[in-house]
């Protein structure tokens, strides 16, 4: 699946004005939703198979892999203090070269069954805890175009760090913003299923770029400079 994102930051000032604009534009009321992320760095690459015919070039490509930060996320109620979806996975490429006007970058996602999770936890091969983030979500969809706005805040130091995974979900009373000054991340974006897809990524592109001479004056989106979005481990 390919990606198409524009970015941008609202101040804590703005923040109710942007919605009431949002509102406006969309013709909808939003959706509220509460993520939890958790950030994992890979330790092992999966090994490809391989067949005599083209076994060189796959080894070359396998030579050149790094491995990469993953995500687990899910929504939780942070009344009840419970996950109202499963665990899904986001794991996300460097995004594409030569594209200026929007950021561009293939994605996977998928919901893990519970076996799966046993790659995360404490003590694997695979994966290794880093850090983790909750985010309260406004929602709006536009056409195509899906509209976040949310303040991530992190949690408490060592919370989780034996197992993040069956770590009690804390209120927002005990995390606190991110960003000091609590601004918000603003992030509008369309997925396309075929990121081969010429024509369905040229209609993607023009829609998002539309919706970007729409919000003028009220949002200023832009792109994000292409290596502060690698998602691989570095100095390995």
């Amino acid at each position: 699946m390919q990606e198409l994102l524009l970015y941008s930051q609202i101040s804590v000032t703005r923040h109710e004005q942007v919605l009431h604009i949002l509102a406006g534009v969309t013709a909808s009321p939003p959706t509220q939703i509460t993520e939890q992320h958790l950030v994992y760095q890979q330790t092992r690459i999966p090994e490809r198979s391989t067949s005599k015919k083209n076994a060189q070039p796959q080894q070359q490509n396998i030579q050149q892999q790094r491995p990469t930060y993953h995500k687990l996320i899910r929504e939780v109620d942070l009344k009840t203090g419970q996950p109202t979806c499963p665990w899904r996975l986001r794991a996300e490429e460097i995004p594409q070269a030569g594209v200026s006007i929007v950021v561009s970058r293939a994605v996977d996602e998928k919901v893990l069954a519970d076996g799966e999770l046993e790659n995360f936890r404490e003590g694997g091969q695979w994966y290794r805890y880093v850090a983790q983030y909750i985010a309260p979500t406004t929602r709006f969809v536009h056409h195509n175009t899906i509209v976040n706005i949310s303040r991530p805040y992190s949690l408490p130091e060592g919370h989780g760090a034996l197992e993040p995974l069956d770590a009690p979900i804390l209120p927002l009373s005990d995390c606190k913003p991110v960003d000091p000054s609590g601004a918000y991340v603003f992030i509008a974006s369309i997925r396309i299923k075929d990121g081969k897809n010429s024509k369905l990524t040229e209609q993607a592109m023009a829609e998002l770029l539309g919706f970007k001479k729409q919000m003028e004056g009220a949002v200023d989106l832009r792109v994000h400079e292409r290596l502060s979005l690698d998602s691989r481990v570095k100095n390995v």
